[in-house]
């Protein structure tokens, strides 16, 4: 079987090491290309390969990120991964019907937007844009680092994160998404929109999160209720 001879030359290859290419591959193992491209795909789904441009390399194991209320950043730095952000830009618009209804406001209403690339070991994992009602948070342009955790520059203004709404979805980058995140536009995806709510259950953001498939692994605890007795 290809895939597991591919995994064989995995063993002696060490994470950035170059991977030998598809053409190489199947005249080594007197393989079809596209039986080659197969098995390369499901490596490059696992997280054992990247594609960096034209080349592949031997990938670095997956970020195993949790699905809870909390920060990105400290997710990471908690597994002993580095973790920062690269800010793509700031802007301000009016909410349409959409934002409004996500941000339960007014149409017509200001909105900040903040839209940054997620980084971890100094590799590009995901493309974080948050929209936020731009009344509840006067002076957030003028004061966040944005290389920082939004979720615990909100905690400091007094408001807490009680409750997340989320939808995940698989999905392909656009062209745009592609070259902020240094991949293909062949490269799957992961699509989580998320509404934050506070204490008294008034949204606090509406976020949508594009993570790399091949470079991140997310993972959930779930605890039954008890029944009443």
């Amino acid at each position: 079987m290809i895939r597991a001879e591919l995994e064989h030359l995995l063993v002696d290859m060490v994470p950035g090491d170059p991977f030998p290419a598809e053409r190489e591959l199947a005249e080594r193992f007197d393989a079809a290309r596209e039986t080659v491209r197969q098995a390369l795909r499901e490596l490059l789904l696992a997280g054992r390969i990247e594609r960096r441009g034209r080349t592949t390399i031997v990938g670095r194991p997956k970020v195993v990120q949790p699905l809870m209320i909390g920060s990105y950043t400290e997710a990471a730095l908690a597994r002993g991964r580095s973790a920062s952000r690269i800010l793509v830009g700031w802007s301000e618009f009016e909410a349409d019907s959409v934002v409004a209804d996500q941000l339960a406001i007014a149409v017509g209403v200001p909105v900040l937007q903040l839209e940054r690339v997620l980084t971890t070991d100094d590799t590009r994992v995901g493309l974080e844009t948050t929209k936020l009602p731009a009344e509840r948070y006067p002076d957030l342009l003028d004061t966040f680092d944005h290389r920082g955790s939004l979720y615990a520059a909100i905690e400091q203004r007094g408001i807490a994160f009680a409750r997340t709404f989320d939808k995940i979805e698989t999905t392909l980058p656009d062209a745009r998404e592609a070259a902020l995140l240094t991949v293909d536009t062949r490269t799957p995806m992961f699509l989580m929109n998320r509404i934050s709510y506070d204490q008294n259950d008034v949204p606090i953001e509406h976020r949508r999160s594009l993570y790399r498939g091949d470079r991140m692994t997310f993972v959930s605890t779930l605890v039954a209720e008890q029944e009443a007795r």
